[in-house]
């Protein structure tokens, strides 16, 4: 297992030998409310209603309406699981992260054929194509706008593509082939990037990268001043893992994505829209 490429894949493999870390199911279940209402029994590591428990990362492998898409929640919710998954001790995790941050391992590019992410492409303009029947999001209460990726790390350059990197953002699928964003003003670098295309009315190329190793994950959640604009934060997620982050060119898009996310999204930030 150590001469696996490193990816989501490879750490769950791992994490099943953890007791009480994983637990995975093959009941059916409607992603519309009822996936989050199982997991907040099962799991709820501190993602809702208090009083929280610490549960283990739960896979969901039968969703209704879609039968080749799984969803996992709860992978980073457990301080001692994430230290597990590092192989760290978890009561000085905030440590190690300093550390990966000031040594940052840099991404490397791979061929397409070294790239699972593109096994399996979709095309906007194909006879019935909607991504809400492709992507698996779940809406989690009554009260959202739709369905939402939670978990999805958008990859972006600025304009002359001399600065990258990868944000979390919260996005909910609009229709077929429109997704919503929300960026947060101030401190996220793609803001920054989507800025500098809006003002020159331009679309700015994007990649969302879905179901993703944690060292990805937790390595985008930094912002400035801790990582300024210009740092990637995939940096950070190769030192934790000591392993370069593998990244392809995108199939639709001038950008580039994660070569081993188990989904990717390629399309455009619009400028001077909002929703």
């Amino acid at each position: 297992m150590a001469n696996e490429p490193y990816d989501l894949r490879k750490v769950l493999n791992e994490l099943k030998n953890e007791p009480g870390q994983y637990h995975e199911t093959d009941e059916l279940v409607d992603p519309n409310a009822e996936l989050s209402g199982v997991y907040r029994y099962i799991g709820a590591g501190g993602t809702v209603m208090r009083p929280t428990q610490e549960g283990p990362a739960m896979m969901f492998n039968n969703v209704k309406g879609f039968t080749d898409t799984r969803v996992l929640i709860g992978l980073l919710a457990s301080r001692k699981r994430t230290g597990l998954m590092f192989h760290h001790d978890y009561q000085t995790l905030g440590q190690f992260l300093n550390n990966s941050v000031e040594n940052p391992v840099a991404p490397v590019m791979v061929d397409e054929n070294q790239a699972p992410a593109h096994e399996v492409i979709h095309r906007s303009d194909e006879d019935g194509f909607d991504i809400r029947k492709l992507i698996a999001a779940p809406t989690n209460t009554e009260y959202d706008a739709g369905p939402y990726i939670t978990m999805g790390l958008v990859y972006g350059s600025n304009m002359d593509k001399t600065m990258s990197d990868v944000t979390i953002h919260r996005m909910v699928l609009e229709d077929e082939d429109t997704i919503g964003i929300f960026i947060m003003p101030g401190g996220r670098h793609i803001g920054a990037f989507a800025d500098e295309y809006e003002k020159a009315n331009k679309p700015m190329p994007v990649t969302i990268n879905i179901g993703l190793d944690p060292a990805i994950t937790l390595g985008a959640t930094f912002e400035p001043p801790t990582t300024p604009l210009g740092y990637n934060e995939l940096g950070v997620a190769g030192a934790i893992r000591q392993e370069p982050v593998q990244l392809v060119d995108g199939v639709s898009v001038d950008e580039k994505a994660i070569a081993r996310s188990e989904f990717t999204i390629e399309g455009y930030i619009m400028p001077n829209e909002r929703m």
